[in-house]
């Protein structure tokens, strides 16, 4: 586009901005009219502005069909093909070459080039600084017032919950607990001790008064014991025997139990529990004085340790919640942090291209005074290196991917059977001359193979019989038959032929009415032991009887028949590709023929397949192509 604002700002061809060719050319696709409006806009900068708005207005215009002018110098495509930048080695040199038929166009577009670029280089890294710093700041911006807001609902957490120093708080109130499980268990060991001394006291004080009762107890008992013996006494006196044996045994009775008092008064005044009785009470009051303060100690301890517990249930909560809030503020903080060092370096980056960002060209453009070798001859001759390269391996490509049968030689490699003749195949438009002549003669050589077959059935039978077969729909060709049957008729005056329903239409296409009898191929057939059962007429009259067998495909033939037959022709067309399962059909009519000669005749042949069998065909040939053959065939004569 700068360019073009400076080559229409020309009156007349310039060498030193563009050489009078160019300047035709221009004139030429520019008009008169644009030319005149450049030079109304006096300056190249206003040039520039004008075709460049009118280039974006619409998309068919006059610029535009310049800028995609193939062969201008302003040809988008072709300045991209032929400006080359290449770098120096591993340094940070750049080479720019660029080439073009005018000298003065090529250096100025270097010129233009090497300003444009440098100029886009350094709007492009100042605005991806620019852009990077101001993505960097509203990051920035963004993490610091989550940061903020974190550290808010932190602060906000600490006020509700009268929370200074949570872990502190926490461990204070443990420990405390813990010191107050300890006196609570201390307080619970004086409890029990004061309750088992003040038993004990009590028990003692029990015993000092069994020990009275068992002083009055032994007191009566003696003066009971007193008494029985005083009536004993009395008893014996008056001598009343029943009454002393009833004394003496409440005598003993009552030395029993003072025994027992005894023995209870002896352990009641020598144990360890005789103490004094003074004692005693004084030490009941201390021990009941000690269990009633144990008691009320517990009270108070039992009443700490549920404040303190409803403070530990207060708390526990409370931690998973604080840690959530450290943890997101840690988080912000580190986005924060990521953000602001992103800032740093994105200004660091914007500050270092400020002072390194100085592209500057270290060779000018300069005037070319030499034109470039022109590469025409080297284009003709690789033009025609790929053409030949092209054509020879479509040749042998097509040579090497065919598999049909194509030529006699293919034919006898893959059959291994004698070729009796070749028909070739017939144009669309008029035979040619020689193509009349090329046809007679294989005939005659088709012909010249069978006679000798079926001369002596003719001398001594009076008829002879030749059979065609065939695997294929459109194995014969109805110009094919129909000159043959002219030549072998000129030989034999009466020739018949027995066709099958699927080839009717070819063989009536090709022969007389009278020479033609046509049969429906079934499977009673195959027991027939001579032809004209298949056409339910008498044959006798006729020299030679061609049977056309059906389509082996699809039916078989009678056996019989076919070893009648003199000579036996296996039809096959040279576009057909001879499968396994054709081999292997040929193999068994060949093993129901016998001994009876069995030989091909390969029709619809390209002459090109021909020179094998009857040399060079005798038609026209340029004289390029006669030297290029005998080039080939080393004949350099």
């Amino acid at each position: 586009m700068h360019l073009l604002a400076e080559h229409l700002l020309l009156t007349k061809p310039n060498p030193e901005h563009l050489g009078a060719d160019g300047f035709i050319a221009l004139k030429k696709i520019a008009g008169d009219s644009l030319f005149a409006k450049a030079r109304s806009l006096k300056t190249e900068e206003n040039v520039y502005n004008y075709i460049t708005q009118l280039y974006n207005s619409k998309a068919n215009n006059a610029i535009s069909a310049i800028l995609n002018k193939p062969g201008s110098f302003y040809y988008i495509d072709d300045l991209k093909s032929n400006i080359i930048v290449t770098r120096i080695n591993t340094s940070d040199i750049l080479q720019v070459t660029y080439s073009c038929s005018d000298p003065a166009v090529c250096q100025r577009t270097l010129e233009l080039h090497v300003a444009i670029f440098t100029a886009n280089y350094n709007g492009l890294k100042s605005n991806q600084t620019a852009t990077a710093i101001q993505y960097f700041e509203s990051k920035v911006a963004g993490s610091q017032s989550k940061l903020q807001q974190s550290e808010d609902d932190l602060k906000k957490f600490g006020q509700q919950n009268r929370i200074i120093n949570y872990y502190e708080q926490t461990r204070y109130i443990a420990q405390s607990s813990q010191d107050l499980e300890k006196a609570n268990y201390l307080e619970k060991i004086t409890q029990s001790g004061s309750k088992r001394a003040l038993a004990s006291v009590e028990k003692k004080l029990n015993s000092r008064e069994k020990q009275v009762i068992n002083s009055v107890s032994i007191i009566n008992m003696r003066q009971r014991l007193s008494d029985a013996v005083s009536n004993i006494e009395k008893a014996k006196i008056y001598g009343n025997t029943q009454k002393i044996k009833e004394f003496t045994a409440k005598q003993n009775v009552l030395e029993d139990s003072l025994k027992t008092l005894s023995t209870q008064f002896m352990s009641l005044n020598y144990s360890e529990e005789v103490v004094p009785r003074t004692s005693l009470v004084q030490e009941w009051v201390n021990n009941a004085v000690a269990l009633d303060k144990a008691n009320a100690g517990l009270t108070v301890l039992n009443n700490q340790k549920q404040n303190y517990d409803n403070e530990i249930d207060q708390f526990a909560p409370l931690g998973s919640t604080l840690k959530r809030l450290e943890r997101q503020i840690d988080i912000n903080q580190q986005e924060y942090l990521a953000n602001l060092h992103g800032l740093n370096l994105a200004r660091l980056r914007q500050n270092n291209l400020a002072l390194n960002s100085n592209i500057v060209a270290q060779d000018k453009p300069f005037f070319p005074l030499k034109p470039d070798a022109s590469t025409r001859s080297l284009l003709i001759i690789v033009s025609f290196l790929v053409g030949f390269i092209l054509v020879v391996a479509v040749v042998l490509g097509r040579e090497f991917m065919d598999s049909s049968v194509r030529s006699p030689e293919r034919l006898k490699k893959l059959l291994d059977l004698p070729l009796a003749g070749i028909s070739i195949k017939s144009p669309f438009d008029a035979l040619q001359s020689y193509q009349h002549v090329l046809r007679d003669l294989l005939t005659e050589q088709l012909i010249h193979t069978i006679i000798p077959f079926i001369t002596t059935s003719i001398e001594t039978n009076g008829v002879a019989q030749v059979s065609l077969l065939s695997n294929e729909n459109d194995s014969y060709i109805s110009n094919d038959i129909q000159l043959f049957h002219r030549l072998f008729s000129s030989i034999f005056n009466d020739v018949f032929w027995v066709v099958p329903q699927n080839y009717a239409s070819v063989f009536q296409n090709a022969l007389p009415a009278k020479a033609l009898g046509i049969y429906t191929p079934a499977i009673h057939q195959l027991n027939y032991k001579n032809v004209s059962e298949l056409v339910s007429e008498d044959l006798s009259a006729y020299n030679v009887i061609f049977y056309v067998s059906p389509n082996l495909t699809q039916n078989s033939i009678p056996a019989a028949i076919a070893k009648a037959s003199n000579i036996n022709l296996l039809v096959i067309n040279a576009n057909e590709t001879l499968q396994t399962a054709d081999k292997e059909l040929i193999t068994k009519t060949r093993a129901v023929i016998g001994e009876n000669a069995f030989f091909t005749w390969l029709v619809n042949t390209d002459e090109t397949n021909l020179d094998g069998i009857i040399g060079e065909i005798p038609k026209k040939r340029s004289w390029l192509r006669r030297k290029v053959k005998k080039m080939i065939a080393l004949n350099l004569r």
